[in-house]
């Protein structure tokens, strides 16, 4: 899992009591349903201390997207009240704090690239070097994490994924030497089949990125959202208007690279 240097803004305000959100997306609950309510809520249970706090969200990744939108937000809330309610948790209290809510949240906290196994709480860090664009497309609707698991499964009981995976030793290799074609040839993403047979809107997409010089494209994570990797960035932005005029102005789009590492 790599970590880019685009998502959500968070600002967070003490308060003597209570924990909210504000939102700018009105689509987005705003209550316990919230990842980033229960992460603040689950922390101050943890560790004792009846502060509040008001979470204030500006939301710019599409949202049950595949880019752990939700996770990194209840990241970004457990490091930031950790500071801001002066808590002085540990490392190991924070990360099993995350464990507890769900997965992919303490990858968002390890702050850099790695290898996550489990159901993505055991974190190994790896050195990654990759340099190149990372284009991002989002088709305007979400997908289920819990149907694109459940669709992998059935498809996976009646035999239909035969394909297996590359080999991860060479793709750690590959982002190490920031091998762009390396990277590309060990992409591997178990979900995608499944969900392109029920919106083949998503291979078009693919298709369009690697008209226009994409080394390699993907869905990202549980869908929809489609990445596609470029040697530079000028590219990649030549691919995102093409898809646009393919699928219309409205077609969510987004050029990035990998974040720099954050000691958290």
């Amino acid at each position: 899992m790599l970590p880019l240097d685009f998502g959500d803004q968070i600002t967070l305000r003490s308060r003597k009591t209570n924990v909210i959100l504000a939102c700018d997306n009105p689509q987005l609950p705003t209550d316990d349903s919230n990842l980033a309510v229960r992460a603040a809520r689950t922390l101050s249970e943890a560790l004792g201390t009846e502060r509040g706090a008001k979470i204030t969200l500006k939301k710019r990744t599409p949202l049950a997207a595949g880019l752990g939108g939700g996770s990194s937000n209840a990241a970004t809330t457990l490091l930031g009240l950790n500071r801001l309610w002066k808590l002085k948790a540990s490392s190991g209290q924070l990360h099993a704090v995350a464990a507890s809510l769900g997965s992919d949240i303490n990858f968002f906290m390890a702050g850099g690239a790695a290898l996550c196994r489990g159901r993505g709480e055991k974190i190994e860090p790896i050195p990654c070097k990759f340099s190149g664009a990372i284009l991002l497309v989002n088709p305007g609707f979400g997908i289920s994490t819990k149907w694109a698991y459940e669709s992998w499964a059935r498809a996976a009981a009646e035999s239909r994924l035969t394909a297996p995976p590359p080999e991860v030793s060479l793709l750690l290799r590959a982002l190490a030497e920031d091998d762009l074609a390396g990277v590309s040839r060990c992409l591997f993403n178990s979900l995608e089949a499944p969900s392109i047979r029920k919106f083949p809107v998503l291979e078009l997409i693919k298709n369009s990125m690697r008209d226009s010089g994409a080394a390699a494209a993907l869905m990202s994570g549980s869908g929809a959202t489609v990445f596609g990797l470029f040697p530079d960035a000028k590219l990649a932005k030549a691919s995102a208007r093409k898809v646009r005029e393919q699928f219309g102005p409205s077609m969510w789009t987004q050029v990035t690279r990998l974040a720099p590492l954050r000691l958290a």
